[in-house]
C-alpha cells in the first residue's frame, strides 16, 4: 500500500525543481522517459512514498532517446544532506534490477562500510515484498563479495571506490555515492570504464557540494555547465553563491525535502551549531574554496569596505607583524577599535623577505608610533622578535603602558602572542567576521591569505594552520592586530604620544 507523503507544517516547502539542471531534449512524457514507470514501481510494488523532487528527478534522469536508449550516459546530482538521496538510489537500483534494465548494478562509496549500508537497505526492502523476494536466488555476504542475485542472474553488487574497484566487471548501472570524496581520478577511471561495453549503461554520481580537492565532482560539474555533451546531465539543488546563511529561500533551493523531513527548526539548529563553511557545504550545497576554511568566505566578503582606512584612528592603531612559514614573506597589519564596536583592519606593508622588512618597519614605526606591536614568538616571526622589540623601544619610548601580563616589562608596547593568545586571536577574527563586526578594505593580499587559511586544532580551540598551507602571514598579522586592538584599554585613558599616520 502506498503511504502518502504529507508535508510537515512549514511556511514554505523545498523547491521541487533544481536551481541548475540540464534541459530535456524533448518534453518528458511516459513515451520519452522511464520516470513514470519507476515511480509506479516505487509506489505500487515497493509501497514506498516519494517526495515531489524525487519524482521530478526520476523523470528527468531516465529520459530516453528516440531509439529507446537512455539519453544520459553520466548524471551528476548535487543536493544538501539528509534530503533522501540514499532512499532514492535504493529505489532506482531495485527498479533497474527487477524490471530488466540492468544485468549488473554496482554501488560504490568512499568506503565499503558506507556502500554496504545502502546495499543492505535495498536487500531488506526487496525481501520485504513477497513477489520480489520470490525472485531472489541468493544474498551473498562475505569478505569477498556482497551481492543480491536474482533468479534470472541479475545482480546488485557493492565496492569501495578505489583504483582497483570494478575491474573485470561489466556494469549497466553504476552508482557513485559521495562523489565529493574523490580527491583523484583513480577510482573514477576504474569504475566509469566498467560501463563502456554495455549498450545502455548509465552512471549516477550523487553528492553534496565539495571543495577544491573534489576533482572528479568539480570536473564533471564544469563540463555539464559548459554544455556541448548531451549525454552528461547536471541536476543541482543548491543555494545561490553569496547568499546569507539565514536566507530561507536559499534553504529551499538546496533542500527540496524542506517541509517534509527537513524542518526549519533543524536548519536553524544546524546554522547555530555548525561552522559557516560546514553549513554552506552540508546544508546549502555550496562549494567553498576550502572545506576546512578558518574564516567564512562569504562573511569575509560582506565585511569589505574598499575605501576604508585607519587614517581617522591614528592614535589608536596597533600593529602586528608575521612571517610566512615557507619563504620568509613578511606582512604588517594595523587595526583599531571604532566607537561602533567594529574593528578596522588594514595591511600596512608587505615585503619579500625579512631583510627588506627590517628596514621598512623601522621607518613605519618612526612615522606611526603605534600604540603596540605584536608578533607570534612560537612561529616564523621569531626571527624578527629582537628587531621588533628594539625598533619599538627606539621609536616610541617608555610612555606606552603595558596590557595585562602580555606586554613584557623590558619593552613596553611589545606583545608576544603566545599559546592561548594565538588561538584567541585567530578565533576572534573568525567570530568578528561571522558577526560582521570587522571592516577591511578588500586588500588582495589579505583576501588571498584569509581565504586560503585552514584550521589546526590546538587544545580545545584552533588557530590557522601553517605547514602545508602556503603563505598566510597576512592572515596571522591581521588576527594579531585585531586581538591587540580589542585588548588595549581605550586610548583616552592614557597619556599616548601624538601620532602621525
Amino acid at each position: 500500500m502506498t503511504v502518502a507523503v504529507t508535508p510537515a507544517r512549514a511556511k514554505f516547502l523545498g523547491r521541487q525543481e533544481p536551481r541548475l539542471w540540464t534541459r530535456p531534449l524533448r518534453p518528458l512524457t511516459p513515451e520519452t522517459s522511464l520516470g513514470d514507470e519507476a515511480i509506479q514501481f516505487a509506489e505500487e510494488v515497493l509501497g514506498e512514498a516519494l517526495f515531489p523532487w524525487q519524482k521530478w528527478w526520476l523523470r528527468a534522469v531516465l529520459e530516453l532517446n528516440p531509439d529507446g536508449t537512455f539519453r544520459f550516459r553520466t548524471v551528476l546530482t548535487l543536493i544538501a544532506r539528509q534530503n533522501g538521496k540514499t532512499h532514492l538510489l535504493k529505489i532506482l537500483a531495485l527498479y533497474m534490477l527487477y524490471l530488466g534494465h540492468a544485468r549488473l548494478v554496482l554501488g560504490a562509496a568512499q568506503s565499503l562500510d558506507i556502500a554496504r549500508e545502502a546495499w543492505r537497505a535495498s536487500v531488506a526492502l526487496a525481501e520485504s515484498v513477497p513477489e520480489l523476494a520470490d525472485e531472489v536466488a541468493q544474498v551473498l555476504k562475505s569478505t569477498v563479495e556482497y551481492s543480491l542475485v536474482l533468479i534470472n542472474g541479475a545482480r546488485y553488487r557493492i565496492t569501495a571506490a578505489n583504483d582497483k574497484a570494478g575491474r573485470g566487471l561489466t556494469v549497466d548501472l553504476l552508482i557513485l555515492d559521495e562523489l565529493r570524496t574523490h580527491h583523484d581520478t583513480d577510482a573514477w577511471a576504474a569504475l566509469s570504464n566498467t560501463t563502456m561495453a554495455r549498450p545502455n549503461s548509465i552512471i549516477i554520481g550523487i553528492s553534496n557540494a565539495g571543495d577544491d580537492n573534489s576533482v572528479v565532482l568539480n570536473d564533471l560539474r564544469a563540463s555539464a555547465l559548459a554544455g556541448g555533451d548531451d549525454t552528461l546531465g547536471l541536476f543541482e539543488w543548491s543555494a545561490p553563491d553569496g547568499c546569507a546563511l539565514d536566507d530561507r529561500e536559499a534553504w529551499a533551493m538546496a533542500n527540496p525535502s524542506l517541509g517534509y523531513v527537513v524542518t526549519e527548526a533543524k536548519m536553524l539548529s544546524a546554522l547555530h551549531t555548525a561552522r559557516p563553511t560546514d553549513f554552506r557545504t552540508e546544508n546549502l550545497c555550496q562549494r567553498v574554496d576550502q572545506l576546512d576554511a578558518a574564516v567564512d568566505p562569504a562573511g569575509w566578503r560582506a565585511c569589505a569596505e574598499p575605501r576604508s582606512t585607519l587614517e581617522a584612528y591614528a592614535q589608536q592603531v596597533v600593529v602586528c607583524v608575521d612571517v610566512a612559514y615557507d619563504d620568509h614573506h613578511v606582512t604588517a597589519a594595523g587595526a583599531a577599535l571604532g566607537e561602533d564596536g567594529k574593528v578596522r583592519l588594514q595591511i600596512l606593508g608587505a615585503w619579500a623577505n625579512t631583510a627588506e622588512a627590517r628596514v621598512a618597519l623601522r621607518v613605519m614605526f618612526e612615522q606611526m608610533r603605534p600604540r603596540a606591536v605584536g608578533w607570534f614568538p612560537s612561529g616564523p616571526a621569531a626571527v624578527l622578535g629582537a628587531d621588533l622589540t628594539a625598533m619599538h623601544g627606539e621609536c616610541v619610548g617608555e610612555k606606552l603602558l603595558m596590557v595585562a601580563d602580555e606586554m613584557r616589562p623590558e619593552a613596553p608596547g611589545v606583545v608576544e602572542l603566545t599559546g592561548g593568545a594565538a588561538v584567541s586571536a585567530c578565533q576572534t577574527l573568525a567570530d568578528l567576521v561571522d558577526n560582521r563586526m570587522l571592516v577591511h578594505p578588500d586588500d588582495p593580499l589579505l583576501n588571498a591569505h584569509i581565504t586560503a587559511s585552514t584550521r589546526k586544532d590546538q587544545g580545545d580551540g584552533w588557530r590557522f594552520a601553517r605547514r602545508g598551507a602556503g603563505r598566510n602571514d597576512a592572515a596571522y598579522a591581521a588576527a594579531g592586530a585585531v586581538h591587540l586592538a580589542r585588548s588595549l584599554p581605550p586610548v583616552n585613558d592614557y597619556d599616548v604620544l601624538e601620532s602621525v599616520f
